[in-house]
């Protein structure tokens, strides 16, 4: 589904994949359940090129060196899937399209 939501909408895995067009590309954004995610290029000129991220990692330190429950890290907004993709498009080299 291309995503006509709000800016301030967080999508999950069950709501993925995510079509996005940002600056007249079309991505496809995959959400994973660690909170990671991949973004694939469909309109790009290299078939399944794109671009991911890991999900968030916690460090702690206590005492009885168990850690803590564990800490509800939200999911990116699609203004951040947004902005993570002209990050990627700014970097891309006009003749290969591949990052520099």
């Amino acid at each position: 589904m291309i995503a006509q939501q709000n800016d301030d909408w967080r999508p999950a895995p069950a709501d993925c994949p995510v079509d996005l067009v940002v600056d007249g590309e079309l991505f496809q954004v995959t959400v994973r359940a660690d909170g990671g995610y991949s973004s694939k290029w469909t309109s790009g000129p290299n078939p399944g090129y794109g671009f991911g991220s890991s999900g968030p990692r916690v460090a702690w330190q206590s005492d009885d060196g168990l850690p803590p429950a564990p800490l509800p890290l939200p999911l990116p907004t699609i203004r951040d899937h947004r902005e993570s993709i002209r990050e990627f498009l700014s970097n891309i080299n006009p003749e290969t399209g591949y990052l520099d």
